[in-house]
């Protein structure tokens, strides 16, 4: 795949420039630009290249880990920053650039559906083809519901700007679930169980199972709580878990190693290399003051608040990897969190609260980037480790909590903690919840697992944003409100309650 994201950026540029507001861009519409299946690869790299949205990011972060309740942002006078990471949302928080984003994924996604059977490939082929993109309007659409519940469901190619076309009105939450599970379980059946190394990063049939257990999971918890949904869950996690190639990693550290990329235990990640338009700003906003591992010394734009660290086990391996409590400088200082004799604590106020301890899962030790934009570390939107926490997750919630144990106890031990007997259903809930917060922090997944389980009102008593913005938990803090830009250009939506 890291040769593959060159093609993405070339295609882009071949295809000109694009709407990014209001409606989704009509890609590839020319009927002839689809001649082999060359061309059906290059259409499905731009539909994967919606993913990297550049300084956009920073609110995919902020929107999913950051509204957790351990991330802290320095810059608590932008509004943007603070108010994801406080849940002091509005209808005009950046975090609503993503719907344009994930709706132009969408329509390339329809795009090839409609387009392919017109090139005359192998019926096999074809199917395969479709099922990748398949893979990846559901993907788009499972952000979208996770983050604004029931959206407009547009599957078909958009041909025309006609109001019947692009002004849908909302479908319910089910509905949008229907859609990805349909997509997910073609793409399931139909995708290669792996690709080669130039192909590395496109989706396989093991991560439309991931998803679509991880699907499962969610409609089983709020708002729908679907009777069922738990066991639906735990049977596609063991199928990955009995027949799948993935494995943990011995070392927590080399799972997020830029040197150990698509490693064992990785099932679906966005590859990033050291190039314009095809690496990660990331690493650049998590950067730590004067950090070697971020272009220009970082940015400490956020971090993790010193309770969070505190949290762990001091014989937790995991910590030490996730939060950088000290490190060398590129002045060869070393740098410990609030310790006033620290050097160089000139630079954003010095290393300490309220700004949070650096994300130590971003660290682009290469030294091949030459821009903010051209880190190399790859986001992993899915791995062997999260599928066991769900797969324990989803026992444990439909009763069999004796036979969630050995796949919770195999990330502990990873960790080097002890294993855990309790076969008490609540005691094993919270024990699961917080190891999913210590094993998959600033992995994307914080805020849409406090949704899930009803803990967003608990989870504002421990986010120290969310107190120094003065808070105050609402019903509507469930959802993102959607984005004013979009209430402005469609009559027929209608904004979450309470916004």
């Amino acid at each position: 795949m890291k040769k593959i994201i060159i093609s993405i950026a070339t295609t882009l540029f071949l295809f000109g420039c694009e709407p990014l507001e209001e409606v989704p861009f009509s890609f590839l519409s020319v009927e002839n630009l689809y001649q082999n299946e060359k061309d059906v690869d290059a259409a499905l790299f731009g539909v994967y290249s919606t993913m990297n949205e550049g300084i956009d990011e920073l609110w995919y972060f902020l929107a999913t880990s950051g509204a957790g309740e351990s991330v802290v942002v320095r810059l608590k006078g932008d509004g943007n920053q603070g108010q994801l990471s406080a849940l002091a949302f509005q209808p005009t928080t950046a975090h609503g650039v993503w719907w344009s984003h994930f709706y132009r994924g969408i329509n390339r996604a329809n795009t090839v559906i409609a387009e392919v059977s017109g090139v005359g490939l192998e019926p096999s082929v074809e199917e395969q083809k479709i099922a990748e993109a398949r893979f990846l309007r559901a993907w788009y659409y499972f952000n979208l519901v996770k983050w604004f519940g029931g959206v407009p469901l547009q599957l078909e190619a958009t041909k025309d700007f006609s109001d019947e076309t692009v002004k849908k009105p909302r479908s319910s939450i089910e509905e949008v679930y229907n859609v990805i599970i349909e997509d997910l379980e073609y793409a399931e059946t139909r995708l290669p169980e792996s690709w080669d190394n130039p192909n590395l990063g496109r989706a396989t049939s093991w991560a439309a199972k991931a998803y679509l257990g991880k699907v499962y999971l969610n409609m089983a918890g709020k708002p729908l709580e679907q009777d069922g949904m738990y066991a639906m869950a735990a049977s596609k996690f063991q199928e990955i878990v009995d027949d799948g190639p993935y494995s943990l990693q011995m070392n927590f550290a080399d799972i997020f190693s830029v040197d150990n990329e698509f490693n064992s235990e990785i099932i679906f990640a966005r590859p990033n290399i050291a190039q314009n338009g095809a690496g990660s700003v990331l690493n650049f906003f998590a950067g730590v003051p004067l950090s070697p591992f971020a272009f220009n010394g970082g940015q400490y734009q956020f971090g993790f608040t010193e309770a969070f660290y505190n949290s762990f086990p001091d014989n937790d391996l995991r910590r030490d990897v996730t939060l950088l409590y000290s490190y060398v400088n590129t002045n060869g200082n070393t740098i410990v969190f609030n310790d006033p004799n620290n050097l160089d604590n000139a630079r954003f106020g010095g290393y300490n609260d309220p700004k949070g301890i650096g994300f130590g899962k971003l660290l682009d030790t290469s030294g091949a980037y030459t821009n903010p934009f051209q880190h190399g570390n790859d986001f992993i939107f899915m791995r062997y480790g999260d599928v066991l926490l769900m797969l324990a997750e989803a026992l444990n919630e439909s009763g069999s909590s004796s036979e969630a144990l050995p796949f919770l106890n195999q990330i502990r031990d990873r960790a080097g903690l002890d294993d855990v007997v309790t076969t008490n259903q609540s005691e094993l809930r919270e024990i699961i919840k917080q190891e999913r917060k210590w094993e998959l922090a600033g992995e994307f997944t914080e805020y849409p697992d406090l949704q899930r389980w009803g803990d967003i009102e608990q989870s504002l008593q421990n986010n120290e944003d969310a107190q120094f913005f003065g808070t105050v938990y609402d019903p509507k803090l469930e959802l993102f409100p959607i984005p004013q830009s979009q209430l402005d250009g469609n009559e027929n939506l209608e904004q979450n309650p309470g916004y």
